[in-house]
């Protein structure tokens, strides 16, 4: 059957079975997985690098085909559904290049069809649509977060051209944090699926750091105004994402916090008139300070995220003694001793008395 994906028991299985390497042999076994196939991250890595330049061997040889980029691209999109369906391959680097190229080759033979110039924005969001269905299709969050992207630079190239010249950053920057802010909203509820968790956390991760570099890059104010813009941006991602981090005890929004600071951090250092040495001491003073108040704060809290040292309860250490004693093998009945012959044991001939 074409079209199969894994149900959410078993990509649930899949997740637990990646996670601890312990459980992989388990979950194979007990058939909980489906039967499907995965591997390892170098593996996939690799796997993927061969499905590359195996695509780029095949489209050398349809080069002289008619409508070479169409026909190869339906070949690899049925070669990775095969795959995918009927041998029950996921995650395995190849099958994720053949669909990943295949999808962007079907689109860009329609883009030839039609090419007109001046729609660079139409190119990019079609090629943005091809690699979120392969995302999608195949469970892969980092493709469903380079289609976010893809995305925001369609919306960039709107009325416009090349990086920096007449492009609507300021536009793309505003796509990017409504999203993240859409994808942080979102994570509050807890989704059976693995995927859907993982993609959110992308775009939490990823998209405020991209919706500040296009602020940055904003030509329609002045450097001051930019910044200072893009400063507040990240200032506010930031809170936001420690608060949402340590409260749901996620790790995106956390991770997302510390390319916040670092953007943050640029902004300071281009609106400050300070030399860089004493930029560098304020700023690790901000820090140092910050960190303070923020383990104070998870030093009193009891659930969640907390600082606090873990207590042992009193008497601890001699419930573990008696319990190792009582799980301790009971030490065995030496067996009888035998008769002792040739002779006694100091003299000879019986002098001992036992032979």
């Amino acid at each position: 059957m074409m079209f199969a994906r894994p149900t959410i028991s078993e990509e649930r299985w899949l997740v637990l079975a990646d996670r601890y390497a312990a459980l992989h042999g388990a979950v194979a076994q007990s058939g909980n997985g489906g039967g499907w196939k995965t591997g390892t991250w170098l593996a996939r890595c690799l796997g993927f690098v061969l499905g590359i330049v195996g695509t780029a061997m095949f489209a050398g040889v349809l080069s002289q085909a008619p409508a070479p980029w169409l026909v190869g691209g339906v070949m690899l999109v049925v070669a990775a559904e095969w795959m995918v369906a009927q041998r029950r391959v996921l995650r395995s680097g190849v099958e994720e290049a053949l669909y990943l190229c295949g999808a962007i080759a079907i689109v860009v033979q329609v883009l030839i069809w039609n090419s007109r110039g001046g729609n660079e924005w139409i190119g990019a969001a079609l090629i943005s649509t091809a690699v979120l269905l392969a995302g999608w299709r195949l469970l892969n969050p980092l493709l469903t977060t380079l289609a976010a992207i893809g995305f925001s630079l369609a919306i960039a190239f709107v009325d416009g051209r090349l990086v920096g010249v007449n492009m609507n950053t300021l536009w793309a920057g505003v796509a990017c944090a409504l999203l993240a802010i859409a994808a942080l909203a979102a994570g509050s509820r807890e989704y059976q699926r693995p995927f859907h968790d993982r993609m959110l956390d992308g775009f939490v991760i990823v998209m405020p750091w991209l919706g500040y570099g296009w602020l940055v890059e904003y030509s329609g104010s002045g450097t001051a105004i930019t910044h200072g813009i893009a400063l507040a941006v990240a200032l506010g991602f930031l809170a936001a994402n420690i608060t949402v981090g340590v409260i749901r005890r996620q790790h995106a929004p956390l991770i997302g916090a510390l390319g916040n600071m670092v953007c943050a951090a640029y902004s300071l250092h281009r609106l400050l008139p300070w030399p860089t040495h004493w930029q560098m001491v304020a700023g690790g003073a901000v820090l140092l300070a910050a960190a303070i108040v923020l383990d104070r704060q998870l030093h009193r809290r009891t659930q969640g995220i907390t600082s606090a040292a873990i207590e042992e309860p009193a008497g601890l250490d001699l419930v573990q003694v008696v319990g190792t004693a009582h799980l301790a093998p009971a030490p065995s009945t030496p067996p009888p001793v035998g008769v002792q012959g040739q002779g006694g044991e100091f003299g000879g001939g019986g002098a001992s008395g036992r032979f």
